[in-house]
């Protein structure tokens, strides 16, 4: 029997690239976008935040974002799509970091750290999770790899095996809805704080 697929090495070569394309090409990609300029986190520190809207935007962008990757493992091509949300979410994360880090120096980690807890500590479990769930799902349908011709190819398995699907997705989602909450109506107020001390 294979092992799970290394998603967290596929997260760390993303990482590795944001930070190197961010370094290689900052002076593009920060001067011409505004990435994390000075005037717009001066705006955002004194701006009044509506959690209860913040809330639906933010529940609206995770929530569609969840259902496409959930969806795609249901597809052929799921554990593709596996590899490229993973490589993607080290990107970005490796991306921000970088930018935070060339701006402001080390006072950029800790910008990095106030825009993404405490919600990002259910989100990246969370994502980890359904990766996993993803990939698992997408064998189980086509009955390839380590999972064989067993689950839904198998009459005598087969609903138990979607009943335990539908419950490990279930669980996912109440992760992330609270995460939502956590970016919603706990972050604000943590970053806004910080912003006020740059």
């Amino acid at each position: 029997m294979r092992g799970r697929f290394p998603f967290g090495y596929i997260f760390l070569v993303g990482l590795l690239a944001g930070i190197l394309i961010m370094n290689f090409g900052k002076n593009t990609l920060l001067d011409s976008t505004g990435l994390l300029e000075e005037d717009t986190l001066r705006q955002m520190s004194s701006a009044a935040t509506d959690s209860s809207v913040l809330f639906v935007f933010v529940l609206r962008e995770r929530m569609i974002e969840f259902a496409v990757l959930a969806l795609a493992a249901t597809t052929y091509l799921g554990v593709a799509a596996c590899v490229a949300a993973a490589g993607w979410y080290g990107f970005s994360a490796g991306a921000f970091l970088a930018a935070g880090v060339l701006r402001y120096g080390l006072r950029g980690i800790l910008l990095a750290l106030a825009g993404t807890l405490p919600q990002y500590l259910l989100y990246a479990p969370a994502l980890y999770g359904l990766l996993l769930w993803c990939e698992k799902t997408c064998h189980m349908i086509y009955g390839k790899g380590r999972y064989g011709k067993g689950y839904y190819q198998e009459t005598d398995t087969k609903i138990p095996a979607f009943s335990g699907r539908v419950l490990s997705l279930l669980i996912l989602v109440v992760i992330m809805l609270a995460g939502c909450a956590l970016e919603s109506f706990v972050n604000p107020a943590i970053l806004r704080g910080f912003l006020k001390t740059l």
